[in-house]
């Protein structure tokens, strides 16, 4: 089992299925003068804003009509979530490629490198893909499972392919990348990891 990376903040609702969560755990939608959201990743964009969950449960249920509620705060045009749902998934896209084209210098890249750093203390994110193959993900699993009752902090993150991956590191086929997560770097790691959910949910 790996250990959840915390987010800490003042708690926001859902728009859509109203749950109660840490702000930086949820992606803000900002609301322009046509009615149109727009997600804004790092929750500085000027204007009024709402907030949604990302949770896979909460987006399996999303449609127009849980987007009615909103027309009490603001201007909003309707329908509309078929678009903003390709806006968010497109800013992941473009946010992630961003962010593991800054490691690529620095991420632990393949079996071999990953499994020589789970042998290190240092806090480690996993960037698995879906088809990694089962003996490698049983491989991986059991040096998490180690390094967990040692007390070192793990987290595995599963992303759609290793296609995907590897042009995220601008490579064929990776399966699997390790991200330093200790110190300054955590706040990145953790950011990575809640991104790569997020596109895994929106994506599904």
């Amino acid at each position: 089992m790996t250990e959840s990376i915390e987010l800490h903040g003042k708690l926001r609702t859902c728009l859509a299925c109203r749950a109660s969560l840490p702000k930086p755990s949820m992606l803000r939608l900002v609301v322009d003068d046509e009615g149109q959201l727009w997600p804004d990743l790092a929750q500085k964009l000027p204007g009024r804003g709402t907030y949604f969950c990302m949770q896979e449960t909460c987006l399996q249920g999303m449609n127009d009509k849980r987007l009615q509620p909103l027309k009490a705060k603001f201007v909003v045009s309707l329908p509309q979530w078929a678009v903003l749902k390709e806006r968010i998934e497109s800013v992941l896209e473009k946010q992630l490629q961003q962010m593991f084209t800054r490691m690529r210098s620095t991420a632990h890249v393949g079996r071999d490198a990953v499994m020589h750093r789970l042998w290190n203390n240092t806090p480690l994110l996993l960037v698995m893909a879906a088809d990694a193959g089962d003996a490698l993900i049983r491989q991986i699993d059991d040096a998490v499972a180690k390094r967990q009752q040692a007390g070192q902090k793990t987290k595995t993150v599963r992303v759609s392919s290793k296609l995907w991956l590897g042009e995220k590191f601008g490579r064929e086929n990776v399966a699997i990348a390790g991200i330093d997560a200790s110190g300054p770097a955590a706040a990145t790691a953790n950011k990575l990891d809640q991104y790569c959910v997020w596109h895994r949910h929106i994506k599904a």
